[in-house]
């Protein structure tokens, strides 16, 4: 495994079409936020590589003293091969303290993506929040940081510089409201 991690826009097409087919629709920005942020200086957008072979892409937005990766997936065709693994060990080594929300583990599915992440060496921080209806858990890979309510709105709030994009993320996400709670 070659791993190289490219921002460049000659891979759109493929990120797009990953990040479509493996995030709901209530659970992500329409692509062009995305793509239009990474260009400033605060996030970004990532097309994975092993050697020229695209096998995943992600989205990491700087908070400052802590990056959240807010989308991260590889290739259905090609998960259970250790690239997760691989591309999470060189995230954590790259970017220090990451932390990510994953949906509450209420089916299989969420079971196995929130354990993924604690097997990859994320801590469950205890927390939640909820956001246009649906409920996270907040990982993080140092377990001795503190996410707080105000880490939780800079994931947003760091996207852009720009006072007209940002009015559009604040339409689609809760940005200035997080309420983080903690888990029974």
């Amino acid at each position: 495994m070659n791993l190289f991690y490219s921002n460049n826009s000659k891979y759109r097409d493929k990120i797009e079409k990953l990040y479509i087919k493996s995030f709901p629709k209530e659970e992500r920005f329409p692509f062009w936020i995305l793509d239009k942020c990474s260009k400033e200086e605060n996030s970004d957008l990532y097309a994975i590589l092993d050697n020229e072979k695209f096998i995943g892409m992600c989205y990491i937005v700087n908070c400052k003293d802590v990056y959240y990766l807010m989308y991260f997936t590889v290739e259905p065709n090609l998960r259970n091969k250790k690239y997760g693994s691989r591309i999470l060990n060189d995230l954590k080594e790259k970017y220090n303290t990451i932390f990510l929300s994953v949906d509450m583990p209420i089916d299989e599915i969420s079971i196995r993506r929130k354990n993924f992440y604690l097997k990859n060496g994320f801590y469950d921080t205890n927390k939640y929040y909820e956001d246009t209806g649906i409920s996270y858990s907040v990982l993080c890979s140092n377990n001795k940081y503190e996410i707080t309510d105000n880490i939780m709105q800079r994931r947003y709030t760091n996207m852009t510089n720009n006072p007209k994009l940002f009015n559009v993320i604040s339409t689609i996400f809760n940005v200035s409201d997080i309420s983080l709670k903690e888990k029974l």
